[in-house]
């Protein structure tokens, strides 16, 4: 899960819509860092052996994972607000008829 540790649990959380984008406001037991994510490189250290980053991800409190590419954070204290931001390969695909 998320930003959790041996000693930092989640208090509370909150899924809410900021401008059309779903953003997940996450409150922790103490203070949490900005997670520094994952590897964008094709692979990265992962528990259990190498993982692709395509396969990389975070879970956030309600079971939904972000692919670990895609998630951008901003960390305050004790809370840490999660979304999604779509790759730009992402956002052309919408509109590219292949």
């Amino acid at each position: 899960m998320i930003g959790t540790s041996e000693r930092r649990e989640i208090v509370d959380w909150e899924k809410t819509t900021e401008d059309g984008q779903t953003v997940y406001v996450i409150e922790y037991s103490e203070p949490v860092p900005e997670p520094t994510g994952r590897s964008k490189t094709l692979f990265g250290a992962g528990s259990g052996g190498t993982v692709p980053a395509g396969e990389q991800y975070f879970e956030l409190p309600d079971g939904e994972r972000i692919p670990a590419t895609e998630a951008a954070f901003d960390a305050d204290g004790t809370t840490l607000r999660v979304r999604r931001e779509r790759s730009v390969v992402d956002r052309l695909r919408r509109y590219l008829p292949w």
